[in-house]
């Protein structure tokens, strides 16, 4: 089997990382190709993003279609370009944030999310009604920062602050299960289990 991870942003670091976590939990047997477009927004922080990302994402996805078994669209959010690949593709398109909340109610009665801008806040909210999962979530916070701090040498600073606001999230508003809100936070899930249990 191969799946196609399609990072919708022009971050290679992102990329990067997304890759790693894909191939950390992939199957026996399953190939993960990771990609970028290279042309559109270097981080996704909007709706403006969002829709400026689908042009170059829907070229990617329907040049490469007949290579890959299924799909995830590595945004977190309800992007735009996850129906219209629904539509277009005849394979399975998962994104990666309808997976996470669904599997979070499976694993627990209440989530949170953690997002990195401000902007986000109602993205994920609107995001958690259209899923019909709205009853279930706790918070949707924020650490204030923009999604490319996320990338070099910052990274550790928000890094604190992720954790900060998952604390916060578990211990003011309840959440039993963290939803990190960026493919870019790939790889701190390890450490929030170990910090917050």
């Amino acid at each position: 089997m191969r799946i196609l991870i399609l990072n919708p942003n022009t971050s290679e670091e992102f990329t990067q990382a997304i890759h790693a976590a894909g191939e950390a939990v992939k199957s026996p047997g399953t190939e993960v190709v990771t990609l970028n477009p290279s042309s559109g927004p270097r981080s996704i922080e909007s709706a403006y993003d969002e829709l400026l990302s689908c042009g170059p994402c829907l070229e990617v996805l329907i040049a490469r279609q007949a290579e890959f078994d299924g799909f995830i669209i590595a945004c977190y959010g309800n992007h735009p370009v996850i129906y219209a690949a629904r539509e277009m593709l005849c394979q399975p398109v998962v994104g990666i944030m309808e997976a996470s909340l669904h599997l979070a109610c499976m694993v627990g009665h209440t989530f949170s999310v953690i997002s990195s801008g401000d902007r986000a806040i109602t993205l994920f909210w609107d995001a958690v009604k259209a899923f019909g999962i709205e009853s279930r979530c706790a918070s949707v916070r924020s650490t204030g920062t923009p999604v490319l701090a996320l990338e070099g040498s910052g990274k550790v600073n928000v890094e604190e602050l992720i954790l900060a606001e998952a604390r916060k999230a578990v211990e003011e508003d309840g959440a039993e299960v963290i939803s990190l809100g960026c493919a870019g936070m790939a790889g701190l899930d390890e450490r929030l289990k170990r910090e917050l249990g």
